[in-house]
């Protein structure tokens, strides 16, 4: 039998209680909070049976602190830290708890909280703790903003685990313009490539050209998604005669050549609208059998709120179909938001293909932006491109996603799609709707 996993958390089921004072902490922990007006209650207590650190609010909207512990971390090993815990109604975990572990040049924690009978909480998150030798970290529970609300920890445990395994996957993408033999010869050469997943550009088959679901350019990728065993997906200026509205359709493809979904643009480009196009109002994701895809297209890029919304809902690959874009925004939109962005272009002068990683890096010139400081981790390898064919090629590591501002890990890092890396009492989603919505005085 394989010998039980120790925590290296000293002390992280709060069996103990410290010895002499009152015994209301739990050994080898300490509380901390920047001002006492701020400092939450801490103690040491049974709930259902199991003994728990208790954190509640003080009353103080503002309130903020933290329990704390130290302990020895080797480096070079990969890690599952994990915690379970309840909470009162009022709580979100995402927005009034973090779990840390903070050591000099690293930290990392929990990003992923799922909801278990009686308001009881469990979360898992695995990293690599790079280095040679033993680091001195900290363990940290962060109680932050929640006037009244309640957590009971029951326990938070780090242990060694298996290595994260890589996760490439190669993606193709394009620029320029062509019939439908010629799009068909882009998505041969790149199903030739053993390409995962490949990206036509905004309406490849033409301004003027309308079409079902059913239509020839919807056919090619279909056909070409099946005959090549890969995810195939463009756009299409979509007539729907049965509701009597016209789309920008993206549709991706899986590799039996069936629909694995459909976006419709959302943010139509003014003479769009004129030609009929209807707004779309969902920003769905796609589940694929490599990772999690959502899709933006074109002017959807002028706007913060499809990507931020893709990255909310998982998405690893944003899939950007455009008929030209600023290319500046690319970077931008790939390190606000975690995302990597895949991106096909039909005017070729007016930006051309790309592919960003979630640290901004262009994969073509990934040192172009000297303040980004994402760490040396390899997130792409295997960049070839095909000019002939406008073709660009690269394989992505979707088990990495380091930000622009690395320091030393997530926990310190830019927030990309992160829900609990975004430090504010209230999101200001309600006011710029009002404010959007305002009449001028």
């Amino acid at each position: 039998m394989a010998e039980p996993t120790v925590n290296l958390i000293p002390n992280g089921d709060f069996r103990q209680a410290q010895r002499g004072g009152d015994g209301l902490l739990p050994a080898h922990w300490d509380v901390h909070a920047p001002l006492d007006a701020l400092r939450p209650t801490f103690r040491r207590t049974t709930r259902e049976g199991a003994r728990t650190l208790m954190i509640g609010g003080n009353g103080e909207a503002d309130c903020f602190g933290w329990a704390a512990t130290t302990f020895s971390l080797p480096a070079g090993q990969t890690y599952r830290l994990r915690a379970r815990f309840q909470i009162t109604p009022d709580m979100n975990p995402q927005q009034n708890l973090a779990f840390c572990i903070i050591a000099p040049g690293f930290n990392h924690g929990l990003f992923h909280f799922r909801r278990q009978p009686g308001l009881w909480v469990e979360a898992e998150e695995r990293f690599y703790v790079p280095g040679e030798g033993t680091l001195q970290a900290e363990a940290q529970i962060i109680f932050r903003f929640s006037p009244r609300g309640k957590v009971w920890v029951q326990e938070m445990a780090l242990e060694p685990c298996e290595p994260i395994p890589p996760r490439w996957v190669k993606v193709a993408c394009c620029d320029g313009e062509g019939d439908l033999a010629h799009w068909r010869r882009v998505l041969r050469a790149a199903g030739e490539a053993h390409a995962d997943l490949t990206l036509l550009p905004e309406t490849f088959a033409g301004s003027d050209h309308w079409e079902t679901l059913r239509g020839p350019a919807c056919a090619l990728m279909s056909e070409m998604a099946r005959r090549h065993r890969m995810y195939v997906a463009g756009t299409v200026y979509n007539e729907n005669p049965a509701i009597g509205r016209r789309y920008n359709a993206g549709v991706l493809y899986d590799r039996a050549g069936a629909v694995d979904g459909v976006y419709y643009k959302k943010h139509p480009y003014t003479p769009e609208l004129y030609m009929g196009v209807t707004p779309g109002t969902e920003v769905p994701v796609f589940r694929t059998d490599f990772g999690t895809v959502g899709m933006m297209i074109c002017y959807d890029s002028w706007f913060t709120d499809v990507c931020e919304l893709l990255a909310l809902k998982g998405a690893e690959i944003v899939l950007f179909p455009c008929a030209g874009y600023y290319r500046s925004l690319m970077p931008a939109r790939a390190a606000d938001n975690g995302v990597r962005i895949v991106t096909s272009c039909l005017h070729r002068a007016n930006g051309g293909r790309g592919v960003w990683d979630t640290s901004g890096a262009d994969v073509t010139n990934p040192g172009a932006d000297p303040s980004r400081r994402a760490g040396d981790e390899i997130t792409f390898r295997n960049v070839h491109e095909v000019p002939e064919l406008g073709l660009l090629l690269v394989e992505l590591d979707l088990s990495k996603s380091p930000a622009p501002a690395n320091w030393g890990g997530p926990m310190r890092s830019a927030p990309g799609g992160r829900r609990n890396r975004r430090e504010q009492k209230r999101l200001l989603y309600e006011e710029l709707m009002r404010e959007q919505c305002r009449w001028w005085e």
